[in-house]
């Protein structure tokens, strides 16, 4: 493995630990330190915090696979492997629990952003299998990282959601549990 790429794979590990550090931030903020999170607060935090530990974990297989003198062609086809393996196995549990948040508070989370999200954890596992086999890809550290880089991709947007769907409440932005006939909600 190239110093590169082992660079390149510190970096990551390095922003995808800054995500998952910030989770702690984004839930110091309002509501939240009193318990009161939303459904679809909990389900992105969720999702932030398991792509980006992920990112991090899945950072640091090739340079544990290299000091352990793993060859290179099985060093990236197992790690290409594993990565592959998380993203197709987190997008099939995430999105059984986005649709049941959507069929209990519809219109909550933007379908962009959802195509976003699926597109990107989907993505990663198809460059994982071609960078496994070798197909249409030259093995090595390239597709390895672009599917580290997509993973951040959906641990970024869920970050992004969560920290600025309140400053779009505190413009007037409306909740759906919230009355949208201008009425205010009981306790008000």
């Amino acid at each position: 493995m190239n110093e590169h790429t082992v660079l390149v794979l510190l970096a990551i590990a390095g922003v995808a630990a800054t995500f998952a550090g910030f989770s702690g931030v984004v839930a110091a903020f309002g509501r939240r330190t009193d318990g009161k999170w939303l459904p679809e607060e909990r389900f992105r935090l969720t999702n932030m915090l398991i792509t980006s530990l992920g990112a991090c974990l899945f950072a640091f297989v090739p340079l544990t696979e290299e000091l352990l003198h793993v060859p290179e062609t099985a060093l990236w086809t197992t790690s290409s492997t594993l990565l592959g393996a998380f993203c197709a196995v987190y997008v099939l549990y995430a999105m059984p629990h986005r649709k049941r948040l959507d069929w209990f508070r519809p219109g909550l989370l933007p379908v962009w952003a959802t195509a976003v999200f699926v597109l990107s954890l989907c993505s990663g596992a198809v460059l994982q299998a071609l960078n496994a086999v070798a197909i249409l890809v030259e093995r090595g550290g390239g597709p390895y990282v672009a599917g580290l880089l997509l993973l951040l991709v959906a641990a970024g947007l869920q970050f992004a959601f969560l920290v600025l769907a309140p400053f779009s409440l505190a413009d007037g932005g409306n909740r759906a549990d919230e009355p949208h006939d201008g009425r205010k909600s009981q306790g008000e």
